[in-house]
């Protein structure tokens, strides 16, 4: 059984969040699921939520938000937060190869670019799920 999860998704087109929703669906994740369609405000919850006892279990990025970017939410993540150990997931339709060398470089955990078909788009679902157990079981180690 899988436990419920908290997932932080940073994304401004809907259609991506529906998908995403149904990804997890698919693959059995239940989730309470913070969805922020602008990087300013994802930005503020991070900010808010650094004195939170619990935090998201995974960081979902699209690059290309408005106010503030998935790079400079990551950036933040990485320098010190108290996320900095968080598995982060960069979704984005970008096939820039400058786009993933810089996400790896700023300390993404994986890369993946938005599917164009819906059955590749659910196969995230099961990345999720499993960027989860991994985190869960190095907490435990």
């Amino acid at each position: 059984m899988f436990e419920r999860a908290s997932i932080f998704l940073a994304e401004d087109s809907p259609a991506d969040v529906y998908l995403f929703r149904e990804a997890l669906k698919a693959h059995g994740v239940e989730c309470d699921l913070l969805v922020f369609d602008d990087g300013g405000a994802a930005m503020s919850f991070l900010m808010g939520a650094e004195k939170a006892e619990s935090g998201p279990d995974i960081f979902v990025l699209d690059l290309n938000l408005p106010k503030i970017d998935g790079r400079a939410i990551l950036k933040y993540l990485r320098d010190g937060s108290r996320f900095a150990q968080s598995p982060v997931l960069i979704l984005t339709s970008s096939q820039d190869p400058d786009d993933r060398e810089e996400s790896v470089k700023l300390g993404a955990n994986r890369y993946v670019q938005k599917a164009l078909s819906v059955n590749d788009f659910l196969k995230i679902g099961g990345l999720v799920k499993a960027m989860i157990r991994e985190k869960r079981c190095n907490a435990k180690a």
